[in-house]
């Protein structure tokens, strides 16, 4: 059976990813740092196996997964949420243990390594994100992705094994429930508040979960030795855009609150993506519209609230 190891398999991205894989016959080595909270997700699911330990104990998960490994995914990333991303001295532990990830590919014979990054890496380089774009990230998050991925990229060369670098847009749906804008107006409006917004001018991109993994099994399975995917749907929208949508799914009689709040600086980010290279290599093409996956996004973080009240 083809098999492949997942780093960060419990987070919101991992999960779904290990499911995918392991319904299309994979076994999958969900690689985490305490067991305990993947247990529930994982229990009832066939092909996968939960294995517990820190990325810098790389040889110690490497005893307990077999050689020859089709992909690794170093999905391990902590400080992803948006209070915690200008925390520099987090972000830098990161590039450390993506290294270790890379070590942990090579001991069990990867046969790629794929390191997903942001959008966030590129907020001002002026043009539609893909392997011409100059980094300029936004924050010590961004600043860290692009560390680790020249960091990663040598280390793999130097082990021979193959790198793939797959810059991610911006990731909704059912089981995102962090401060991000999209769950931030979510959450508003459903509470019937109006959320305090800037002007929301900004050009940017979502993408659904579902298409996300379809994307990753697609790199996994056909990508190219040392391509750079960029990861997203394509419409490239004004960030505006989305949060009208969010409101007239939700209730448009409230208030929005667009450009209540002042720009944060002088220059506006942006997160524009160009799809050709991963359309060329895998055959992706994006499935769910904004508009359908936000209306699943909305009932889920419904019920969230819904369940917090009775608690």
């Amino acid at each position: 059976m083809r098999f492949v190891v997942i780093t960060g398999a419990n987070g919101f991205i991992g999960r779904r990813l290990a499911a995918y894989f392991a319904s299309k016959n994979f076994k999958v080595y969900a690689v985490v740092r305490k067991k305990a909270a993947a247990a529930d997700f994982f229990s009832n699911m066939p092909n996968i196996a939960v294995i517990e330990g820190e990325l810098r104990d790389y040889e110690q998960l490497a005893c307990q997964i077999p050689l020859g490994a089709d992909a690794l995914f170093h999905l391990a990333w902590s400080g992803v949420s948006p209070e915690a991303r200008n925390n520099s001295l987090k972000q830098m532990e990161n590039v450390r243990l993506s290294l270790d990830a890379v070590q942990l590919a090579n001991a069990v014979g990867a046969q790629r390594f794929i390191l997903p990054g942001s959008t966030s890496e590129y907020c001002y380089c002026g043009q539609l994100i893909n392997e011409t774009a100059v980094p300029s990230p936004q924050n010590a998050y961004g600043a860290a992705k692009v560390s680790a991925r020249y960091m990663c990229e040598s280390l793999c060369r130097e082990k021979g094994i193959p790198f793939i670098y797959a810059v991610i847009t911006g990731v909704y749906g059912e089981g995102r429930n962090d401060n991000n804008v999209i769950t931030y107006c979510i959450k508003e409006l459903l509470r019937k508040q109006a959320p305090h917004l800037t002007k929301l001018e900004q050009r940017w991109d979502y993408i659904y979960i579902d298409d996300l993994i379809d994307a990753l099994y697609l790199i996994g399975t056909k990508g190219r030795e040392g391509a750079f995917y960029t990861i997203g749907h394509g419409d490239n929208w004004p960030l505006a855009n989305y949060i009208k949508i969010i409101h007239a799914n939700i209730n448009p009689g409230i208030p929005l609150g667009i450009g209540e709040l002042p720009y944060s600086g002088d220059k506006l980010p942006s997160s524009c993506v160009d799809l050709s290279s991963i359309y060329r290599d895998t055959g992706f093409m994006p499935r769910v519209a904004f508009e359908r996956g936000i209306k699943n996004t909305i009932e889920w973080l419904k019920n969230q609230l819904e369940n917090e009240e009775e608690t």
